[in-house]
């Protein structure tokens, strides 16, 4: 009986240490540019090297987020398939793609949680546009016509333009991209008026003059942007949590992997250059067990599922 115990028991032992013994992918919504893939990368070269192995990023960008979400699913719940979950795949999906394909909470568990950052809402300065007020004259003097870009339909980048805008009395047109980077460039170059990009995206085009910032979607200024007021200061409430992002992976993933995972993003968020980095991006480490992701993905649910029914908002 005690050589059996001591053999089961030297078996977990050896498998436990024996992960990662191959790549282990993660799987991004988003086109390779944007924040949400530079913070993947980061996360995943530096709890590549607290497992003594090696994280690949693979980008598979389109339909909200749907392709990268089944590609995640279509692999073994194994542990060396991850999918970067931001708020869109985990929770605005599911009031816009209706079946959606998967479940966030029964399909997949949390690994980590990595950060939460702010929107800016911005315009093109060619529209002239450089106040909230300014927009809502504008968009209700011509309902539908101001085009709104987004990363995706479903994305957040699209739905807190669409709370905005159902909040304001306002209609805007929804042009939706690949990723965040091309929806930038879209408003950049005029083939869309209006877009939501999260913080570290919008900066650098904000000092540059070639995006206008109306208003950050935080619970207070940034010390970069101490003039653009929150949408809260300018009376509209309700948005300054709304961009987070995780790493989770396919429900049945062994629970040792998941631990041994979220211990490794401890190297993660206690990097000194990757501090430095995520604040140049305007963006917030969230630390926490594994189970705070999903925990998280409940609460937004049930916070933002009224509204986002409300919108009946649905991928054609």
């Amino acid at each position: 009986m005690g050589v059996a115990i001591a053999a089961v028991t030297s078996t977990t032992v050896f498998a436990q240490a024996a992960y990662p013994s191959r790549p282990v992918r993660l799987v991004v919504s988003q086109a390779p540019g944007g924040s949400s893939d530079t913070i993947a990368r980061m996360w995943a070269e530096h709890a590549g090297k607290a497992l003594g192995g090696t994280i690949v990023v693979e980008n598979k960008p389109g339909a909200g987020g749907l392709i990268a979400a089944q590609n995640a699913l279509n692999a073994p719940a194994d542990g060396y398939t991850l999918l970067f979950g931001s708020v869109s795949l985990m929770v605005l999906n599911q009031f816009t793609y209706k079946p959606l394909p998967y479940n966030p909470e029964k399909d997949f568990t949390g690994v980590a949680m990595l950060t939460t950052v702010p929107f800016v809402l911005s315009t093109n300065p060619a529209t002239g546009i450089k106040t909230l007020k300014d927009l809502t004259d504008r968009a209700k003097a011509a309902p539908g016509k101001l085009n709104f870009a987004s990363a995706g339909l479903g994305n957040s980048t699209h739905l807190a333009v669409e709370l905005l805008a159902d909040a304001a009395g306002i209609s805007m047109t929804h042009i939706p991209y690949k990723g965040e980077a091309d929806g930038v460039m879209a408003t950049m170059g005029g083939q869309t008026e209006v877009m939501a990009p999260v913080y570290g995206t919008a900066l650098p085009h904000i000092k540059n003059g070639k995006l206008n910032p109306l208003a950050v979607l935080s619970p207070q200024r940034t010390p970069d942007l101490p003039d653009v007021p929150t949408l809260g200061e300018l009376g509209v409430k309700g948005f300054d949590n709304m961009g987070w992002s995780a790493v989770v992976a396919r429900s049945g993933t062994p629970a040792d992997i998941v631990e041994k995972l979220n211990k490794a993003t401890e190297a993660f968020h206690s990097n000194p250059a990757v501090q430095t980095k995520l604040k140049t991006m305007g963006v917030m480490p969230v630390a926490g067990p594994s189970t705070l992701v999903m925990e998280t993905t409940v609460r937004d649910t049930k916070a933002w599922g009224p509204a986002l029914e409300k919108l009946n908002l649905s991928a054609k």
